[in-house]
């Protein structure tokens, strides 16, 4: 009885030893750390749901609407730095870098964690994929959020995602990465201005935007790198563009270039010069390379080798496709006729051959 009244008392004494959670293990999906894994005393489930109207009592809920929602996890953690992490799944990856450059505090930066992530003075966040984590405690130590985030990117087993191609485009010289906003959508873009949009950019087109801070020489502005479904709708929006702007202010000029589906529009103190050389270096280029399995190459009257070689190739076996096909049907007639003619033979022989009994009949 001693014995078992010790076990008891041990069970309980090792019980009260461990972090306390409350929810039950479903309340707590894959990519949430056990309170012990980040030195938290305990663990504790939030809130989870679905659909853009619970969005509303959370911080950015709208801006997290209109880049593309699908479902909100979050779990606080207790101990000596409270602490919560939000796990956001959106619409792709587009939508989740989006947002990672529009609620950070500092520089986007490449992962690990995740595809991309910023820190801040009280936060952590970073983008996996269509995940959108965002880990925040007010006076929680950076490297306590900095092991969270790994903790977190080390449990998500899904695919991690590309940053958007159209920052590709985007000139390198003069640029102030710091600055750096991407918006998968106008509807984001009006959000995070609270409704101050340039007259260039409230427009009824579909779009995503890019902007960031330029730096060259003496001369300081933005560059709003917007693009279109398609080339003609950029080049319509680009022939309106003149006439949608308002007046200037004295010393402030704005340049606009298109390339392809993406229009480029400087705005700040450039000179039309160092204007000019900033916005040419944004460039698109179709091109279409021909590959033979011999690698030749050249041109024959302005026309690519390996073209002419391909249509005589085809020509060549299109003749022998016909020869043959008239082979074939002359044989094939000559077969027919030539055994016909010996059938009609051998019945005109077998006539003359046999010996007939002919009988008259006089009929009255």
């Amino acid at each position: 009885m001693k014995n078992f009244f010790f076990t008891f008392v041990c069970i309980l004494a090792a019980a009260g030893a461990l972090p306390a959670q409350t929810g039950t293990p479903s309340d707590f999906p894959g990519y949430f750390p056990e309170a012990a894994e980040i030195d938290a005393s305990a663990r504790s489930f939030n809130s989870s749901f679905e659909g853009t109207a619970g969005l509303a009592k959370i911080a950015n809920g709208r801006l997290v609407s209109d880049v593309g929602f699908v479902r909100y996890e979050r779990v606080d953690y207790s101990g000596a730095s409270p602490f919560s992490i939000e796990v956001f799944t959106l619409l792709d990856s587009l939508a989740a870098y989006s947002l990672l450059t529009l609620l950070r505090e500092g520089e986007v930066q490449s992962g690990p964690p995740g595809d991309a992530f910023a820190d801040g003075n009280s936060s952590f966040l970073f983008a996996h994929g269509r995940l959108f984590v965002r880990i925040t405690g007010k006076g929680a130590a950076k490297e306590l959020l900095e092991k969270t985030a790994d903790a977190v990117n080390a449990k998500i087993e899904t695919f991690g995602g590309e940053q958007p191609r159209l920052l590709e485009y985007l000139p390198p010289d003069g640029y102030d990465a710091s600055s750096l906003r991407y918006f998968v959508s106008q509807d984001a873009y009006r959000t995070w201005t609270s409704g101050k949009l340039p007259d260039y950019i409230d427009t009824n087109y579909e779009m995503e935007i890019a902007t960031a801070r330029y730096f060259t020489g003496s001369h300081s502005g933005t560059i709003h790198l917007v693009r279109f479904p398609t080339p003609e709708l950029a080049e319509e929006y680009y022939d309106e563009f003149a006439g949608s702007l308002s007046t200037i202010p004295d010393g402030f000029s704005i340049y606009a270039r298109r390339a392809g589906s993406m229009v480029a529009v400087l705005e700040g103190n450039f000179d039309h010069v160092s204007a000019v050389s900033l916005l040419s270096a944004i460039n698109v280029s179709y091109s279409l390379r021909w590959i033979d399995d011999a690698g030749t190459g050249g041109t024959i009257w302005g026309i690519p080798s390996v073209i002419l070689v391909t249509v005589a190739n085809s020509i060549i076996f299109s003749i022998v496709v016909i020869v043959i096909a008239i082979l074939v049907g002359s044989a094939t007639g000559y077969a027919l006729f030539t055994l016909r003619r010996r059938r009609a033979e051998r019945s005109t022989k077998s006539i003359v051959e046999e010996d007939y009994d002919l009988t008259w009949l006089n009929l009255r």
